[in-house]
């Protein structure tokens, strides 16, 4: 079993869970809506609704449903485009951007607890291949 890559990626995977939701508690949030908080604030362009879609791999549906419930918490707003009454901008809330600097040193401090057991070589090696896979897997649907 210590050999099935996908058992591996799943366990890291659900103590990288743990921790973000742990973390998210705290500021009555869940791991997925710190996630979108820390994406939006740091996405150089306006940021819709496909973005989210694509940058965190879920469907439509799923999308919908994380966004109106932020939407309703008063995390971010969705602001109907002006040439386009069905394209929405995503925008943070003041809430979400006072949280902001919060989120922001608890991702860093995440990423280094992470990537702190790889070389530098390995760490690049490390993201490059984990960002492969999903095109890889993606790709022989």
């Amino acid at each position: 079993m210590a050999s099935d890559v996908a058992h591996l990626i799943k366990v890291a995977s659900n103590e990288i869970s743990r921790d973000i939701n742990t973390f998210a508690h705290k500021y009555d949030l869940t791991g997925t809506q710190v996630q979108i908080i820390h994406f939006v604030a740091h996405c150089k362009d306006d940021t819709y609704q496909k973005d989210i879609e694509e940058n965190f791999n879920i469907r439509r549906p799923t999308a919908t449903n994380i966004l109106k419930t932020m939407e309703k918490d008063d995390l971010l707003s969705r602001v109907p485009v002006k040439n386009d009454s069905r394209l929405k901008t995503i925008i943070l809330s003041d809430k979400s951007k006072t949280l902001l600097p919060t989120i922001d040193k608890f991702i860093e401090d995440n990423n280094q607890k992470i990537l702190s057991t790889l070389g530098t070589l390995e760490r690049h090696s490390f993201i490059h291949a984990l960002k492969k896979i999903p095109q890889k897997l993606k790709s022989e649907v």
